[in-house]
């Protein structure tokens, strides 16, 4: 949750939110349900992209429940069937937390084997199991007692993707262009790119933070919210540091495109992170024109945020998270075999493909109408229109999002930095079982501690 999310914590309701959150709900558990499943049905891929796979398709489903929670939640509070004070002990606040602890824990393993194998060890899947097992059993029930204090000191984890992936980043885009290894793109692709799913919104704001701009919208996340959890020196530190590895992140991610781009020209991953460097740009400007009804609630009371600016939000941070990023996984799960998409599951991958798209399209044409005037016959008749050309061009669509790019194993493979690896099937299944109780244990001690109603 980012200073900017004014919603259920932040005391505000932005437009657009309850739009968007059901959908997005079900695009990750849909989309995570059924990555987890071509896991399973794709024996032929190396070991560690269908690893890291199976925990991308994990990471959408977690996704998936944490919206769960907060679409309860936002319906809850938009129908007066919950107040604060009720809230902050009760279960769906501690769920949503605790989801949030599995999430964190399982961005923090990806790293470790993908897309450079780091613990390239036939016991990953046990370690990472165990991992997000022993994370899980301790930080929730800690968490709920301190009334999440202390939680700022999970933003720790989020060290783990930035100094993998960036290094990795940083050092296959040097060898692509001095040592004229151009198949070494492949690895720097997958590394912004997930770099950019895993930070995407935060990233939007990387001026405001080099600027300490977002040094205003903490003080007033802290205010808002001091009658839920009340803020704290970690929270602020930890907060911080998140802060400074978003704008590090951004500024490499960019310095590195300018330079592949003067050399090689543009390519996807360089238009994707321009467009987050000039969203950054234009939300630094926006801001500063709301400067003094973001300062309102610590020098008097809050006041509600320009509509204009809530649009804006809608329209950016919410979009990236909800559509953006599981569009993001999704691309670097299908377009670098990290699942087997062709032969018996070729039928599975185009629905899966189509499905995205047009649960990505309903959404966008439902967004538009909530902002421009336009009348119901128009929107389903543009929605009945897109799902024509996409059953009529599904073929071409899915061929096209799926261009089957040489894997990354295979070039590290050639390169002779990595061999091959042999996991026990059974080692996927241990993985799916251990991730399924950790989830299942998060929700059940927040269940019994909500009901004990504890004073924290």
């Amino acid at each position: 949750m980012t200073n900017k999310t004014f919603g259920i914590l932040g005391g505000e309701n932005l437009a657009g939110e309850n739009e968007l959150l059901p959908i997005a709900t079900m695009i990750h558990l849909i989309l995570g349900l059924m990555t987890v499943i071509l896991v399973y049905r794709s024996t032929g891929s190396k070991t560690s992209e269908r690893l890291a796979a199976l925990i991308l398709g994990w990471v959408l489903l977690v996704l998936g429940v944490i919206f769960l929670f907060r679409t309860i939640i936002d319906y809850q509070f938009n129908n007066d069937l919950i107040t604060t004070g009720s809230f902050s002990d009760s279960f769906l606040r501690y769920g949503l937390r605790s989801s949030s602890i599995v999430y964190v824990s399982l961005v923090a393993i990806l790293p470790l084997i993908y897309p450079y194998p780091i613990f390239y060890s036939e016991s990953f899947a046990r370690f990472g199991t165990i991992f997000v097992g022993v994370v899980t059993i301790l930080l929730v029930p800690i968490w709920i007692i301190t009334n999440f204090r202390f939680s700022g000191i999970q933003n720790i984890l989020f060290f783990v993707p930035f100094i993998v992936w960036t290094g990795v980043y940083l050092r296959y885009l040097f060898s692509e262009l001095l040592g004229h290894n151009p198949e070494d793109r492949n690895v720097s692709s997958v590394a912004a790119l997930l770099l950019i799913g895993v930070f995407a919104e935060w990233l939007t704001y990387w001026l405001g933070i080099v600027m300490t701009q977002e040094n205003h919208f903490t003080a007033r996340w802290a205010v808002s919210n001091a009658d839920i959890v009340e803020p704290t020196v970690t929270h602020l530190v930890t907060s911080s540091m998140r802060q400074a590895m978003i704008a590090v992140t951004i500024l490499t991610l960019f310095l590195g495109e300018c330079w592949r781009t003067s050399k090689k020209g543009f390519s996807g991953v360089s238009v994707i992170i321009f467009t987050f460097f000039v969203i950054g740009i234009l939300w630094f400007i926006f801001d500063y024109t709301q400067m003094g009804i973001v300062d309102s609630c610590v020098n008097t009371a809050c006041e509600d945020l320009n509509p204009i600016y809530a649009t804006w939000y809608v329209f950016t941070s919410e979009i990236i998270r909800f559509l953006v990023i599981p569009l993001i996984l999704m691309y670097v799960i299908l377009n670098f075999n990290l699942i087997e998409s062709g032969g018996e599951n070729v039928w599975f991958t185009r629905i899966m493909v189509l499905l995205m798209l047009l649960i990505v399209t309903s959404s966008v044409i439902e967004l538009i109408q909530t902002v421009l005037p336009i009348p119901q016959m128009i929107t389903s008749a543009l929605f009945a229109a897109a799902v024509v050309v996409f059953i009529g061009w599904e073929e071409k669509i899915t061929n096209g999002m799926i261009r089957q790019s040489n894997s990354v194993s295979d070039v590290l493979i050639t390169k002779g930095e990595t061999g091959y690896l042999s996991i026990d099937e059974g080692e996927y299944r241990v993985f799916s079982i251990g991730l399924g109780l950790s989830l299942g244990l998060a929700m059940l001690i927040s269940f019994l501690i909500s009901l004990m109603e504890i004073t924290v």
